[in-house]
């Protein structure tokens, strides 16, 4: 499938290499924008993922002052608007690292990785990490959907 009209031109507004493939199938773009209008609604949003959503733990670390629990989960989206998602995106991993002493309200920081941020050390030791010590904040960080993939295939 050839570049749509819309992609050409934000390529040539772009300098950059995202989105060089383009931004998907017209059917999908319209999927998208369906979706949007039901999550647009805050009282119908909060009941598309269960309470109960299915998290899985793979590994606990224990520390001094905080342990660190790696883990996935099956996006939502993928069973709200199936098939939407690149397949390296379905799973989504993640680091919670949560203090030892929490406070009574346990305030949660939500770190999402940048573009050419690839895993969680940087994220973990500059930031989540000293916002355990100094605030007792727990950090949640979410993987580059394709840090995986780059581990596995040779990029050069």
């Amino acid at each position: 499938m050839g570049l749509s009209r819309l992609d050409v031109f934000y390529r040539r507004l772009l300098l950059t290499k995202l989105f060089i493939g383009g931004w998907g199938k017209p059917e999908d773009l319209k999927r998208i924008f369906e979706f949007r209008k039901i999550i647009g609604d805050r009282e119908k949003c909060r009941s598309l993922v269960p309470k109960d959503y299915p998290v899985y733990i793979n590994k606990t670390e224990e520390h001094a002052d905080c342990k660190i629990h790696d883990g996935f989960f099956i996006s939502p989206l993928e069973h709200l608007v199936p098939g939407i998602l690149p397949p390296e995106a379905v799973k989504a991993r993640f680091q919670f690292i949560v203090p030892k002493r929490w406070q009574k309200d346990r305030p949660v920081c939500i770190h999402l990785a940048g573009t050419g941020d690839h895993y969680f050390w940087r994220r973990r030791t500059l930031m989540a990490r000293p916002m355990v010590k100094e605030a007792g904040m727990a950090s949640l960080l979410l993987e580059n959907p394709y840090t995986e993939v780059k581990a596995k295939v040779p990029l050069f």
